[in-house]
């Protein structure tokens, strides 16, 4: 069963998140104001890092790099960092809601 990581910080005025779903296969998204930017899908449970960029919707327009260090087989915690602007920004994790599953009731109605 895998679980869902959020990193989340603000950039230049804009929201910049990442998404990464674990499991057989590690989806990472990449978010800008709340739209899907990038997505990336990581096959293997080897530790590495893997990198997603785009620009920003910002007057002039900014190149960002979001990079995301994926644990290997035997635990851990992934972490994210925002590269803009020649800084390297840790994203902090924030809490995932969790999605509940339909009741038995309402899969027969």
């Amino acid at each position: 069963m895998g679980r869902e990581y959020q990193f989340h910080c603000e950039y230049a005025g804009c929201s910049v998140t990442a998404d990464l779903r674990t499991g057989g296969t590690r989806e990472l998204e990449l978010l800008v104001d709340g739209k899907q930017v990038a997505a990336v899908s990581v096959h293997g449970r080897r530790a590495q890092t893997t990198v997603m960029t785009t620009v920003l919707p910002t007057d002039p327009p900014r190149d960002i790099e979001v990079e995301v260090a994926l644990p290997g087989a035997f635990g851990g915690d992934p972490a994210s960092t925002l590269l803009a602007g020649g800084e390297r920004r840790p994203m902090p994790a924030r809490e995932v809601p969790r999605r509940t599953r339909p009741a038995e009731a309402t899969w027969y109605s």
